[in-house]
């Protein structure tokens, strides 16, 4: 009596697992689950979290060139600062191209590993030439203020004259004492002019160190990465706009599925 009642109740399921509402309302289901996984994935903030790094990393260099051009002309630098901005802007730069490395290991959208290394060379190349830099110059001013104190023991004339030569250094402009006359350079002192002299190579030297890293690279890159990101923001926007439609109508096909699927079982057993 068992096995018969057995053999009924399997002969009932496998006729209705072949009825076509059944494979519907599985199939139905299947993709609500899809949809709903699909909804969940956090890609937008991601995505936003990455254009905040990238934007902070923008402020951050802004923010330290403006105290390079402090060190540069010398009035209210502070080098311990400009070495610990520089340092942050290193340290920004290579947790960013770790993160980038990570979410390639998830397999969500980045950018171009070409443009971040790039981005990253840049930053620590800039960084660096920004320490070196600020070392050399906080040297020069040590032995700028020396001159300082000898030129003003020049008679005010060429006081005057050799000042506004020494004012062009101090800006970090390239000058020679192409404006004084030859009788105005035989005034000089040697001991000053010999000083003068190498104030003027260094502070080439240090024109050159300051053309090298003050540049938009980093920016440029940084730029790029960023857009990069707002287009896959936009994308992700557009395509989780298009998710409650797809859910709500593959809600209804399953609602009605079901009644379908009732209706007719009712109808097979009669």
């Amino acid at each position: 009596m068992i096995e018969i009642k057995n053999k009924q109740l399997a002969r009932t399921f496998n006729t209705r697992v072949r009825t076509p509402w059944v494979w519907l309302v599985l199939a139905v289901t299947v993709g609500l689950t899809v949809l709903f996984y699909f909804s969940q994935k956090p890609q937008i903030i991601i995505y936003s979290r990455y254009m905040k790094s990238l934007t902070d990393y923008q402020l951050q260099e802004s923010y330290t060139m403006r105290n390079m051009e402090r060190v540069r002309i010398g009035f209210g630098g502070d080098s311990l600062v400009v070495q610990t901005l520089t340092m942050n802007l290193r340290e920004m730069a290579m947790s960013f191209s770790k993160e980038m490395a990570e979410i390639r290991g998830l397999g969500l959208n980045a950018p171009s590993i070409e443009t971040e290394q790039r981005f990253t060379r840049e930053v620590l190349s800039k960084s660096a030439g920004m320490r070196r830099y600020t070392t050399g110059r906080m040297a020069w001013f040590q032995n700028f203020e020396n001159a300082v104190g000898q030129v003003n023991g020049l008679d005010a004339q060429l006081r005057q004259k050799v000042m506004a030569v020494m004012d062009s250094m101090r800006a970090g402009y390239m000058v020679g004492l192409g404006s004084l006359n030859a009788t105005e350079v035989a005034a000089v002192p040697d001991s000053l002019r010999g000083s003068l002299n190498l104030l003027m190579r260094e502070n080439e030297e240090l024109a050159l160190a300051w053309s090298r890293f003050d540049n938009a690279m980093a920016i440029v890159y940084c730029e790029d990465m960023m857009q990069f990101f707002r287009s896959q923001n936009l994308d992700e926007i557009s395509l989780k706009s298009k998710i409650p439609m797809a859910f709500y109508f593959l809600s209804l096909v399953l609602l009605l599925s079901t009644f379908f699927f009732i209706f007719r079982s009712k109808n097979t057993d009669q």
